[in-house]
């Protein structure tokens, strides 16, 4: 009787344990993003600034770690999180109390790679760096694909500095390529854990 009893309460354990994966949304219930979104500043990015009529003024500046990025004459902005029409407005207004009339134009110049982390059931888990554009299974392929104790239906994208839960993506939508899957953009230092 007592054998049969532990051997209840191990299954018991077991099948709650595996059923538990926390708080989450699916991949495919989150809004598609805007147009901007790959145009988004980020720490590493180097912006050519160009004030017209003012050469000191002008040249190819880097975001900080911190997201932030510091001109001559304008000062530091926090650059991070912007599109470079949006940093541009910004720098205007600074200068209008210095130049009659500024005419400033800002573009990307050099895009710094993100940069994600894959843990988990795949073959060699690590840091990653990923081109623009690329998404969860790019980086699911970079860390080896998934070993054969993956759970192929919990996939989770962890977003620091969001108040999203994870993302929950199944393998098998990855690889049939559903536009909701595939076109999840990974960000710099979003987390791919694999259970």
């Amino acid at each position: 009787m007592t054998i049969r009893l532990c051997l209840l309460l191990w299954l018991a354990l077991v099948f709650t344990a595996c059923g538990r994966t926390g708080p989450y949304v699916w991949a495919s219930e989150l809004p598609r993003p805007s147009a901007d979104a790959a145009r988004i500043l980020r720490p590493g990015d180097k912006l050519q600034v160009v004030v017209h009529g003012q050469e000191t003024m002008s040249g190819e500046f880097e975001i900080r770690p911190g997201g932030d990025i510091v001109l001559p004459v304008a000062g530091r902005f926090h650059a991070s999180g912007l599109t470079p029409e949006a940093l541009t407005a910004e720098v205007i207004k600074r200068l209008e109390g210095v130049l009659a009339k500024p005419y400033v134009t800002i573009v990307i110049a050099a895009r710094q790679p993100p940069s994600v982390s894959v843990l988990g059931e795949v073959r060699t888990p690590g840091r990653y760096e990923l081109k623009d554009g690329e998404g969860v299974l790019d980086a699911l392929a970079r860390a080896g694909g998934l070993t054969p104790f993956a759970d192929p239906d919990a996939i989770f994208v962890i977003r620091r500095g969001t108040n999203l839960p994870r993302i929950r993506f199944r393998f098998r939508d990855l690889a049939a390529g559903l536009h909701s899957n595939v076109g999840f953009q990974l960000v710099d230092g979003d987390v791919v854990v694999v259970e």
